[in-house]
């Protein structure tokens, strides 16, 4: 079984300003940048998405409620 989550343009924009706040300098963030999380929450009227940085432990919704 495959469950796909899409992020809206919104959405995408949001992460992407995130992203680029969390660039942090000088630390390992492993060989593929993986320090950025997305995290997908279903709920019964629509889907959560977040994003944290496993560096710094900040956590930000990116919701965009127009469900």
């Amino acid at each position: 079984m495959t469950t796909e989550f899409k992020l809206t343009d919104q959405e995408a924009m949001l992460a992407e300003v995130f992203e680029r706040e969390h660039q942090h300098k000088n630390v390992n963030k492993g060989a593929i940048g993986g320090h950025i999380s997305y995290i997908f929450t279903p709920t019964s009227i629509g889907i959560g998405v977040s994003v944290r940085c496993s560096l710094c432990g900040e956590e930000e919704n990116i919701t965009e409620y127009n469900w």
